[in-house]
């Protein structure tokens, strides 16, 4: 069974505070390390978006298409 995606959002952010406390860095260098990886997430975020709604858009034609024949 896989885990719901709230808890599995849970996790990542108590793994991610963990990660952040016990790093021994300057928030300042945390905030730059972070600031380089949204960039990053957000790049792959809307790759993603683009993938799903061609997908999407591609069965919903594929499904239309065969209910008029």
């Amino acid at each position: 069974m896989d885990k719901p995606i709230t808890i599995l959002r849970e996790e990542f952010k108590r793994g991610m505070a963990e990660l952040i406390n016990g790093s021994g860095l300057p928030y300042f260098l945390i905030e730059d390390v972070l600031k380089d990886y949204l960039v990053q997430v957000s790049t792959f975020a809307r790759q993603q978006y683009e993938i799903d709604l061609k997908t999407y858009t591609d069965a919903a034609t594929a499904e239309n298409a065969q209910h008029d024949n």
